[in-house]
């Protein structure tokens, strides 16, 4: 008879194949989700990895170069500050010796001693002769008697500039005033002076060819073997030149200027001129070191460094691509644009690189990490469900449930946080202890891109400082546009008269500015100025000047007396050593009667009624901030009813096309001659309109500001 098995046997197996199967089932689930949840983990580090890398790369490669072309920039406006301050250090003597020529009678004659050897080394004003000179004839002698009066200028001028090499004024008669510090070296072996032809001098024949001011090339200096360069200003006697005004200065600034950029040991920094030539440079060797006859680079065969230096040339800014000294580089190039000059920033494109590829080799190890980790908690699981079947059949069941609420709930969970990242959203959270390896999982994806949410962070920061130094020019543009008169027309009640004026600066703030004003009920006061420089120190300047002429303006002054009483004030505490230019005009309006008076500032223009417009070269005094105690002149015309006068700034005579050519007095003339007759608006519409025609897409580099009056009596 066959025996027959238990119930309870078959119960236990029955149940003992159930908790298997469960065991088994959930072991599947578990191993299933884990492996899932792993390569989840795996694709999304992966995509952010690759995400990251390119993200990182792009942003660094824009930062650096916009970086790159700031830093050129900045140091190209530093160096052709130091050009322009030399260039109207020079004109300042030039301008000085033409009011010398041109009210002779008002001076006396001061004697100037030839060199002394016992000053060498110390700074000495002395006179020289050339060997040509008449020094007998008594013309000859009054008039170097007469430029001796320049002595305090030029030794002015020179002590203020450890760079400056020597500052002097010479005649076409033969006689040379000068202020240096090498009055021994004037000296032949035998102790004899040697003479000073002057005019043989580049300085003196570039500046008489082209009847403007001249920059020499760089050249040795004859005594120090330092780099040098000179610029010749001439002077305009009865409309012939009487003579060169000129300074020399040593380039020791800006060689340290060139030394002075930092970008690590893949940065390097030169100077170039107009004919491609490097003049300073960081680099010891290789085509961009400095060389007796230093290639022109805009004919290289290196394609990039060639693109560059025509870009540089032509006094553009930017940035190109270029292989130097076997390595590919960015290279930054900005215009110095006084002397034609443009200053190079180079920085090697591994060193821009290597950042953003180890972002990206870090999160390949950490991608990696986590995969061995995902790896790790999946053996422990298995050996977990393995060890599971070893227990008690009544045990089985519960610890069945226990590990799916322990293992199975909070990996999906990791899993739908993990699905959630996508786009800009990398808010990991994770609020559970489970106190296993899917915990310790969860925490280093947390860190990963709680990492990842601070670098975008920090690049979110700088661009808002960016912004913010940006509103912050917004609001100085806002309160200098607030300074100056803004509403036209002006006095509407008044019938007897018309005005215009514009004021558009080359930065966001700007040096120059215009004023009208009633002094009373019949006398209208009408201001145009032009500060030396750009930028807010500029425009800081110009409301102090503009605050003081309007009041001394006010106050019933002639406009001799208003020029005389605002230097003095300006002077009494300049200690920046900025100057303006200044033409202002008080108009009678029942009599039509104008009187004005001129500080360095540009010729008026006026149109009579049927008449064009004429250039009126009127007396030019010094300007205004320049030297305490100056006295000038002030003129008067008689405008007719229908008469329109017009007063600018230089930014709209000096304005450059992308040939370098200046707009000039003439088109000026011939634009306001075409409108002429049209109202103030109008006119300063046309004359807008022509100077951009003009220009086109070169970039503008002064204030350009104008201002139209029509008296109709």
């Amino acid at each position: 008879m066959q025996r027959k098995r238990s119930l309870g046997i078959k119960i236990t197996r029955t149940m003992m194949g159930v908790v298997l199967t469960l065991l088994v089932a959930v072991g599947v689930i578990v191993g299933v989700s884990v492996r899932k949840t792993t390569n989840d983990l795996i694709t999304a580090n992966t995509k952010i990895a690759d995400t990251s890398g390119e993200v990182s790369m792009s942003s660094m490669t824009s930062l650096t170069q916009t970086r790159l072309k700031e830093m050129a920039s900045a140091k190209a406006e530093t160096a052709n500050e130091i050009f322009e301050d030399f260039r109207q250090d020079v004109s300042t003597v030039a301008e000085a010796a033409g009011r010398l020529y041109d009210h002779a009678d008002r001076y006396g004659r001061q004697t100037v001693p030839e060199p002394d050897a016992a000053n060498d080394g110390n700074l000495s004003v002395q006179m020289l002769y050339a060997d040509y000179a008449d020094r007998d004839d008594p013309a000859f002698q009054d008039e170097a008697g007469l430029m001796g009066n320049l002595s305090d200028i030029l030794y002015a001028i020179n002590s203020q500039s450890e760079s400056m090499a020597s500052v002097y004024y010479a005649s076409a008669s033969g006689f040379m005033v000068q202020a240096d510090y090498i009055a021994g070296r004037k000296f032949d072996a035998e102790g004899n002076l040697m003479p000073m032809n002057a005019r043989e001098r580049p300085w003196y024949a570039g500046a008489y060819m082209t009847e403007g001011p001249y920059l020499t090339p760089v050249t040795k200096d004859a005594h120090t073997d330092k780099l040098a360069i000179m610029c010749g200003v001439p002077v305009f006697a009865g409309g012939k030149i009487a003579g060169v005004a000129g300074a020399g200065i040593y380039l020791d600034d800006i060689e340290a200027l060139v030394q002075s950029v930092e970008l690590g040991d893949g940065g390097n920094a030169c100077i170039i001129n107009r004919f491609g030539q490097v003049l300073f440079s960081t680099y010891a060797d290789g085509e961009l070191a400095v060389a007796v006859d230093a290639p022109n680079l805009r004919a290289s065969e290196n394609e990039g460094l060639a693109a560059a230096a025509s870009k540089a040339a032509a006094a553009q800014v930017g940035v190109e691509l270029a292989t130097i000294n076997g390595q590919e580089c960015y290279v930054a190039f900005a215009p110095m644009k006084t002397i034609g000059w443009s200053f190079l920033v180079v920085l090697d494109k591994r060193q821009v690189e290597t950042p953003a590829r180890q972002l990206v080799a870090r999160l390949d190890q950490m991608n990696a990490g986590a995969s061995l980790k995902a790896a790790s908690n999946l053996k422990n699981l298995m050996m977990l469900m393995i060890g599971a079947l070893g227990t008690a059949v009544a045990g089985a069941l519960a610890a069945s449930y226990v590990l799916s609420r322990r293992i199975a709930k909070p990996i999906r969970q990791l899993t739908e946080e993990v699905h959630h990242l996508e786009g800009d959203n990398l808010d990991f959270t994770w609020n559970q202890d489970t106190g296993d390896e899917t915990q310790e999982l969860a925490e280093s994806f947390g860190s990963l891109t709680g990492r990842m949410k601070d670098y975008i962070r920090d690049l979110q920061t700088v661009t808002a400082e960016k912004e913010r130094i940006g509103a912050e020019l917004s609001i100085a543009t806002q309160i200098q546009e607030g300074m100056l008169p803004g509403t036209f027309p002006p006095f509407p009640d008044r019938t007897d008269f018309d005005i215009f004026a514009v004021m558009d600066p080359a930065k966001e703030v700007g040096g120059d500015f215009y004023d009208f004003f009633f002094v009373d009920d019949d006398h209208l006061c009408v201001v145009m100025a032009d500060v030396c420089g750009k930028g807010v120190p500029a425009a800081l300047f110009m409301m102090a000047s503009m605050i003081i002429l309007r009041n001394n303006a006010m106050m019933g002054k002639s406009p001799a007396k208003v020029l005389e009483d605002t230097n003095n004030s300006i002077c009494a505490n300049n200690r920046q050593d900025m100057f303006v230019t200044v033409w202002l005009g008080i108009l009678e309006l029942s009599t039509g009667r104008l009187v004005a008076a001129n500080a360095g500032h540009e010729y008026p223009t006026l149109r009579q009624p049927d008449g064009s417009y004429e250039l009126v070269k009127d007396v030019h005094g010094f300007v205004i901030g320049g030297l305490d105690g100056e006295v000038y002149d002030e003129y008067e015309w008689q405008l007719k009813p229908g008469a329109q006068v017009f007063v600018y700034t230089d930014g709209l005579a000096e304005a450059m096309n992308g040939q370098r050519e200046q707009f000039g007095t003439d088109r000026i003339l011939s634009v306001l001659n075409a409108h002429a007759g049209e109202t103030p608006k109008d006119i300063l519409s046309g004359m807008r309109a022509a100077v951009d025609e003009f220009v086109g897409d070169a970039e503008q580099f002064d204030d350009l500001t104008m201002l139209c009056l029509d008296y109709r009596g």
